[in-house]
């Protein structure tokens, strides 16, 4: 079980990142042609809260496996910095630029 939740953590926010991506790229049409973009920012922080729920998720798991623990940590930190990049141009821009 303990590998199971360790794992979840190592992947989860890899996988979060890859679906607010994807998840952009396929809403962006119906955020310009509705001239709405909270969708899209729903994704992204959607993507986020999971990417955060990752890293707490692995570093629960430090006491056993501290090497990939903190790895796991450390690749939702760095996958949460690349969801929140990937936000900015959603919060600044309009929807069809």
């Amino acid at each position: 079980m303990k590998q199971a939740v360790l794992g979840t953590g190592l992947v989860l926010a890899p996988m979060a990142w890859f679906a607010s991506l994807e998840g952009n790229f396929a809403l962006a049409p119906l955020a310009c042609s509705a001239h709405g973009k909270s969708i899209l920012v729903l994704i992204s922080a959607t993507a986020l809260g999971l990417a955060v729920a990752s890293g707490l998720l692995a570093w629960t798991q430090r006491t056993l496996y501290r090497r990939l623990a903190v790895s796991g940590a450390t690749v939702s930190a760095l996958f949460s910095i690349v969801i929140v990049a990937q936000a900015i141009p959603n919060l600044m821009l309009g929807g069809c630029e």
